[in-house]
């Protein structure tokens, strides 16, 4: 696999992730947009998949 943001310019990058962060379709049927924008959506979708433990636990082990 070749590094697609080496192909990309910064400002279609920029659009790309401005359209994949925000939901919205690409629009574009250039290859290499429609392959950096299902990259972006999968690490997104593989973030919210990941378990994120918030706040203090509520189980104590106490002696007593």
């Amino acid at each position: 696999m070749y590094d697609l943001s080496m192909t990309l310019s910064y400002y279609r990058m920029h659009r790309i992730y401005l359209a994949a962060t925000m939901g919205y379709g690409l629009g574009s049927d250039d290859p290499e947009e429609l392959a950096y924008y299902k990259k972006l959506r999968k690490e997104m979708d593989d973030i919210k998949k990941d378990e994120v433990k918030k706040g203090i636990p509520l189980k104590w082990d106490i002696p007593e």
